[in-house]
């Protein structure tokens, strides 16, 4: 293969990553029925087990935590709602200066469509929300946003996202803390 070719070649496979919107993780393609291609559970190495599942369907996201919750994580606002189009599920989110949290809960996939490799974000196991598997999702390029999914129920995780303001890092927790902190508050009402 003559030199150019192959540098052509090599850019092409690098730059086939860098196709995302700037600051959210998302899948690789959304057209219909594209959920990654892993067939494994949450955590591939481990193989990690939800205690029971815990359905999403139909459940407001500004309904999972409690004005209490909101308050003790500096929120003093009504959450917005929405629909996420990547995911085509409800979300709600809450915004103060300096910092942002959305909660999703996706009922179109499961978790495990983060650990197949074909999705924009760095998915990382760590430990699990009230019992259940979890994983945060970062980008490399955005070290003020952290994902946090929960796999609740086969198909279906909640997603708990925290995004600080650069200038006001040294007020509010580190992104992936915050997330989970409002993913343990959704947790405990969705346990009740």
């Amino acid at each position: 293969m003559p030199r150019n070719a192959s540098t052509a070649a090599v850019l092409a496979l690098l730059l086939a990553g860098c196709a995302a919107k700037p600051g959210t993780p998302t899948p690789e393609s959304t057209g219909p029925g594209t959920t990654g291609t892993s067939t494994g559970a949450a955590s591939a190495d481990q193989g990690a087990t939800r205690p029971r599942e815990v359905r999403l369907d139909g459940r407001d996201p500004c309904g999972l935590v409690s004005e209490a919750q909101l308050q003790q994580m500096r929120f003093d606002r009504p959450g917005r709602g929405g629909t996420d189009p990547t995911f085509k599920s409800p979300y709600c989110s809450w915004t103060v200066t300096g910092q942002s949290v959305q909660l999703i809960p996706v009922t179109t996939e499961g978790i495990e469509a983060w650990s197949g490799g074909g999705r924009k974000g760095r998915p990382t196991e760590v430990e699990p929300v009230a019992e259940f598997p979890a994983i945060t999702v970062t980008l490399p390029d955005d070290p003020d946003r952290c994902d946090l999914l929960v796999d609740t129920a086969e198909g279906q995780y909640l997603s708990s996202a925290f995004s600080v303001s650069p200038s006001f890092r040294d007020r509010f927790p580190q992104p992936c803390d915050g997330a989970r902190r409002l993913a343990e508050a959704a947790m405990q009402n969705l346990l009740r």
